[in-house]
């Protein structure tokens, strides 16, 4: 029987490997960990145009209020309104529990 040998690696080399190993395989855990949650958000749109680019972006299942100056869509219209935007009162804005 024949003995192999193979080159002896420096403790450097065999702890870099092992630290590359280990970072390699993060990413993917994140990824996985972070499709695990749903987006629960809830927000107000304050201001017409910030609310017509939520309603573009396809997020209008995240609003939960919106501010007088919000007339379009006219889906926008149906949800609470908050008072003027540059007279908001902060009894208003929390009524509607937004999230942080």
């Amino acid at each position: 029987m024949t003995m192999v040998s193979f080159p002896r690696l420096s403790p450097l080399t065999l702890a870099l490997a092992i630290v590359l190993s280990l970072l390699l395989g993060v990413p993917q855990a994140r990824a996985e960990k972070a499709a695990a949650f749903a987006d629960t958000s809830k927000i107000i749109a304050i201001g017409g145009s910030i609310t017509e680019i939520v309603y573009a972006l396809g997020e209008q299942g995240h609003l939960v209020a919106r501010d007088s100056t919000s007339r379009y869509p006219e889906a926008a219209l149906k949800l609470p309104d908050v008072g003027y935007m540059r007279q908001l009162s902060p009894e208003g804005v929390l009524s509607v529990n937004p999230s942080g």
